[in-house]
């Protein structure tokens, strides 16, 4: 940690920029939280002021015919990582269950609490909600699975390849994350902002330089149309996710993506300053 916050020190400012990216295991994790966890939880699509991005979609092409997407609070590790968002029960007393949302590409459910939507009348076990707030349809444990991954290294050849074919002088690596937040309705754009913390230039003979200074945005079809490939290394990002009813824990798990095309925008950063003169010390009047 002290050698990545001395070297995002003297990093390079990136400019905003549009172009191909790799999103590592975490990254994707956090951005298919944002893209599409929040847009299939069921109570959206009843909500007048909501974005109900996918409500039509079912049984439509979403993803790459090798992308599936799946919920399960059943499931309590991946690999070696514990899973936050895990339970047997949920805050309406179902039994917990694995539902698939995007199955080889296609889009095929909704995460449902005890509140019926249009074609999906009964809850699938994800009614969740933080003490003092009421159940309304919560992510839990968001698994992202490639049928037909490649190596790390292929990913990163097909990176390269996608940077020169577009004429581009570098491509970006998203390695960590620190989370994200979207909207999904229709006053204020549909749109995500994803987080980064480790971002890498890479340039079209393989080189990677550390830069600082941009969040990941975008609006979710135009992204999810973009997504090209995954690798076979799967990893976790567990948090807390904020929403209607209030704060509960959740995961997101993904290997690393591919995307022909994605947009970064400058950072927020603070315009305080260190104070002039130095603290008085202690015991001492400060007339």
């Amino acid at each position: 940690m002290i050698a990545d916050l001395e070297a995002l020190r003297v990093a390079p400012i990136v400019d905003p920029y549009t172009g191909p990216a790799i999103l590592s295991g975490r990254a994707a994790g956090v951005f298919f939280h944002e893209v599409l966890g929040h847009r299939v939880e069921g109570y959206r699509q009843k909500e007048a002021e909501e974005g109900q991005t996918f409500k039509k979609k079912v049984g439509q092409m979403v993803l790459p015919a090798g992308f599936s997407v799946y919920s399960d609070p059943t499931r309590r590790r991946l690999g070696d990582t514990d899973l936050a968002g895990a339970y047997v029960i949920d805050n309406e007393g179902l039994t917990a269950r694995r539902v698939t949302v995007i199955d080889r590409g296609i889009f095929r459910n909704f995460l449902m609490s005890r509140m019926p939507v249009e074609g999906f009348p009964v809850s699938n076990g994800h009614g969740r909600r933080q003490q003092g707030f009421m159940p309304v349809a919560r992510q839990s444990n968001l698994i992202v699975e490639v049928a037909h991954p490649v190596t790390p290294a292929e990913l990163k050849k097909m990176l390269i390849d996608e940077i020169r074919q577009a004429g581009k002088p570098f491509g970006l690596y998203f390695d960590d994350i620190q989370g994200g937040f979207t909207l999904t309705g229709r006053t204020l754009p549909n749109a995500f902002n994803v987080l980064p913390v480790m971002v890498y230039k890479v340039y079209p003979d393989g080189r990677e330089q550390l830069v600082r200074g941009v969040d990941l945005i975008g609006t979710p079809l135009t992204t999810f149309s973009r997504i090209i490939a995954g690798d076979d290394a799967m990893a976790t990002f567990n948090g807390i996710c904020g929403a209607e009813s209030g704060l509960v824990p959740v995961s997101a798990s993904a290997p690393a993506v591919l995307i022909a095309q994605i947009e970064v925008q400058k950072k927020s950063k603070s315009e305080e300053r260190p104070p002039i003169l130095p603290p008085v010390e202690a015991g001492r009047s400060a007339n």
